[in-house]
């Protein structure tokens, strides 16, 4: 199956998730580790087309997510670059744009180190609030956590 790039931004713009997760993590230098993923689900149907995006892409993996879903996920830094690369050549259309964005951000301070420090953290969590409206409550608790250390 090839895909086209018109044919990726629109599934993407349907289906896909730009995601910035952060997670505890003592042995870091803030204490946090910063997860970008770029995923898109699919029932088992058709995971025919996740294995495609993945061959368009070059890179990521595809898993059993639950049950009869699966991912295509991509998390490796070098590997988002492709994303975000493409993405920037083929901008989305929908509202996923500004998630997009936000995500790019997000990958450009971690390659700067920036995830690495407490201010770079804190701007990378305030930029994942924005994106990632059901987790903004434990993402306050990190924003408290930074700010009382």
């Amino acid at each position: 199956m090839q895909l086209s790039p018109d044919w990726v931004v629109g599934f993407t713009d349907g289906e896909g998730c730009f995601f910035v997760g952060i997670q505890r993590h003592p042995e870091m230098t803030a204490g946090y580790q910063v997860l970008p993923e770029f995923t898109i689900v699919q029932h088992e149907r058709d995971i025919q087309i996740l294995y495609a995006l993945k061959r368009f892409f070059r890179c990521g993996v595809v898993r059993q997510n639950h049950g009869d879903r699966y991912a295509y996920r991509v998390r490796k830094l070098s590997c988002l670059r492709k994303v975000i690369e493409f993405f920037e050549k083929h901008p989305l259309k929908t509202k996923k744009n500004v998630d997009f964005r936000k995500f790019r951000r997000v990958v450009m301070l971690m390659e700067q180190g920036k995830h690495l420090d407490k201010g770079g953290l804190l701007e990378i969590v305030e930029i994942a609030k924005d994106m990632n409206t059901a987790n903004r409550p434990a993402l306050e608790k990190v924003v408290e956590f930074l700010k009382a250390g």
